[in-house]
């Protein structure tokens, strides 16, 4: 049985999005070459006595920190201001250019709350980091029936993992982000 994980990642400069698709199944993991995750370079960083190491990301252009930095909980269990804090600390103290977001998030999710994880990535972004040095991977909703609130085009259809479907997703994260 196959499992499919789709992430895009952005560089966060609106025309480029690059898609990823992760997938793993019954057969036997691929060998991977140990110089493939070996980091790129280091950076010293105020909050790390051996600095930051950066690595590209799978096969495209993009430098990544070792370290990426989730966000689930902005606009639910922390303010937004809370939230870009953590992030100018991220991004300042520890050199983390990584982050993780989700069309879900903030968790545990709701109509009332969807979008604002990207609001105040979007916040950070405005106020502290230039958007090009910045990497966001988000994530697409899998099936969900209970779920018709989020932003697609046929009003009240539930989440699915067609390729319309993640566009959608990816363009209305990108929407939040400006």
């Amino acid at each position: 049985k196959a499992f499919a994980c789709w992430m895009a990642a952005a560089a966060l400069a609106p025309s480029t999005v690059q898609a990823f698709s992760a997938t793993t199944a019954s057969s036997p993991p691929k060998k991977v070459d140990a110089t493939a995750r070996a980091p790129v370079k280091n950076v010293a960083v105020p909050g790390l006595e051996k600095g930051m190491d950066y690595v590209k990301l799978g096969d495209s252009d993009l430098i990544v920190s070792k370290v990426c930095m989730g966000t689930m909980t902005f606009g639910e269990q922390n303010t937004c201001e809370e939230g870009v804090e953590q992030l100018r600390k991220a991004w300042d103290t520890y050199g983390i250019n990584f982050l993780d977001t989700a069309e879900m998030y903030p968790v545990p999710t709701k109509a009332e709350t969807q979008g604002q994880t990207d609001r105040t990535v979007a916040k950070f972004l405005k106020t502290q980091a230039k958007r090009e040095d910045v990497i966001l991977a988000t994530k697409v909703s899998g099936r969900a029936q209970h779920i018709t609130w989020l932003p697609r085009s046929e009003p009240e259809s539930t989440p699915e993992l067609s390729r319309k479907q993640i566009l959608e997703s990816v363009d209305a994260s990108l929407g939040r982000l400006e």
